[in-house]
Order: structure tokens, then C-alpha cells, then sequence
């Protein structure tokens, strides 16, 4: 009997429970974001400059029209009216146009190693720039329709939809694709991104916070205010990158996980 008993326990399957990969602690993802982004801070100035640069000639004409406003009596001429208008918002859509490329440029800029000329990074970002735009809006207005039933359903698909950018950029992937192939990787993992996104989103706030003191004791019609509000938009534009390298780690990491 006891020889049977052993046999017995000898052929019990042995289950070994498969521990869940995990992704990069959050502290690791803040400090590889930082270093990466200080050892290439330059290249990404350089990436956004261009967009800025092509910028400032639809800038400039839209201030000289609010000029133009607030001289000329436009009230007798409905139509120069809504010429002045046409003009004023071609303007500012060709203005985005190009941020928008200095921010694909800054993506192409990590695709790239952080390697290859500037100017030449930022003229590869036009034929990005459809397709980006299309996935953006699609993601938007899907967001958005999950935002429509309540505001839970829209805050889960905003995370399960966050990697579709990085799809598009490091994958390839295009419109719906990219969306799927996003909440493909979040799967099972999407508390953990969350909370991932919450402290990045936390450290950003409360750092807008700091910096944004000297605001709380100045007119708000003073020189003074007008200039740290300048310094502090100039911050945000030099800090912008680490929020995208930090999200390309968490990306990253998906992807090892779901091969």
C-alpha cells in the first residue's frame, strides 16, 4: 500500500504557478526618461526649433492682421470682414501644421537612435503627417464615444488606446490597427499602466505647481507676469520630451511581454 502511495504521488502533476511579468518600476522609468532626455536635449531643441522656425511667418501675419483690427473700422465691409478672418485662420492652421511636425519630429528622433541631421528628421515628418493626424482624430472621437456613455468607460479606452501613437511610429501600423494593436498590449495590464500614467501625470502637475508660485504674487498686468509666463511656457516645451521617452518605456516593455 504504501509503494502504491508513492507511485501515486510520484505521478501527481506538479503545477508551477507562471508569475505575471512586470513592468518597470516607476521610479526606473522617471530616471531613464531623464537621463536619456538630458544626453539628447539638444537634438530634440533642434527637431522642435525647425517647427517653430516655419511658424513664425504665419505668426507674424496673424499679428499684423489683430493689428489691422483693432485700427480699421471693418463694421462698414462685411466682406473684407470675412476675408480678414479666412486669413487670420489659414494662419493659425498652417501655424499647428508645423508644431505638429516638430512633434512627429521629436518621435522620428527617437525611432532614428537620437542619430542623423535635424532639418532633415524634421522634412521626413510630412509624409508622417496625414496618417498622424488621421489617427489622432480617430483615437479622439473613440475616446470620445466611450466618454458619451460616462466618464469611466472614457478615462479605461484613453488608457487602452495610449500605445497607439507608438504603434504608428515604431510599428508602422496605421489608423484602427494601431488602436487595436495599443489595447492589444495594455491587456491585462492596464492597472498597472494606469497607475504608471497617474504619477507621471502627478509629478507634472505638482512641478507646473512650483514654478507657477511667483505667478500667485504678481499682477497679472505686470511685465513680471507676462515674462515667467514666457519662462514657464519655454520650461514645459524644454521638459516635454520626458513624458514621451517615460511612456516609450512603458511601451517597450508591452511589447517584450506580449511576444
Amino acid at each position: 500500500m504504501a509503494e502504491e502511495k508513492n507511485v501515486s504521488t510520484a505521478e501527481k502533476p506538479i503545477e508551477a504557478k507562471i508569475a505575471k511579468p512586470k513592468l518597470t518600476p516607476v521610479y526606473d522609468l522617471l530616471e531613464g526618461a531623464i537621463k536619456v532626455w538630458w544626453k539628447n536635449i539638444i537634438k530634440f531643441i533642434r527637431v522642435y526649433l525647425w517647427g517653430v522656425l516655419f511658424t513664425l511667418i504665419p505668426a507674424a501675419i496673424a499679428v499684423i492682421l489683430v493689428l489691422l483690427f483693432r485700427r480699421i473700422d471693418f463694421n462698414t465691409n462685411i466682406y473684407l470682414q470675412i476675408l480678414m478672418f479666412v486669413l487670420f485662420a489659414a494662419c493659425f492652421v498652417v501655424a499647428i501644421y508645423y508644431i505638429m511636425r516638430a512633434y512627429i519630429g521629436m518621435f522620428l528622433l527617437v525611432k532614428k537612435n537620437y542619430e542623423g541631421n535635424e532639418l532633415e528628421i524634421f522634412k521626413e515628418t510630412k509624409k508622417y503627417f496625414a496618417s498622424y493626424l488621421g489617427l489622432s482624430v480617430l483615437t479622439a472621437v473613440l475616446v470620445l464615444l466611450w466618454a458619451c456613455l460616462l466618464i469611466i468607460p472614457g478615462i479605461i479606452y484613453s488608457i487602452f488606446y495610449s500605445f497607439a501613437v507608438y504603434a504608428f511610429f515604431f510599428e508602422g501600423l496605421k489608423g484602427m490597427k494601431a488602436i487595436k494593436r495599443s489595447k492589444e498590449l495594455v491587456r491585462n495590464y492596464w492597472w498597472p499602466v494606469f497607475g504608471r500614467f497617474a504619477v507621471i501625470a502627478t509629478v507634472l502637475y505638482v512641478f507646473t505647481m512650483i514654478i507657477s508660485i511667483p505667478l500667485h504674487y504678481s499682477d497679472v498686468n505686470s511685465f513680471f507676469y507676462s515674462f515667467w509666463t514666457s519662462i514657464m511656457q519655454i520650461i514645459n516645451f524644454l521638459i516635454g520630451p520626458i513624458s514621451l521617452l517615460y511612456f516609450y518605456q512603458i511601451y517597450q516593455d508591452l511589447v517584450k511581454i506580449k511576444k
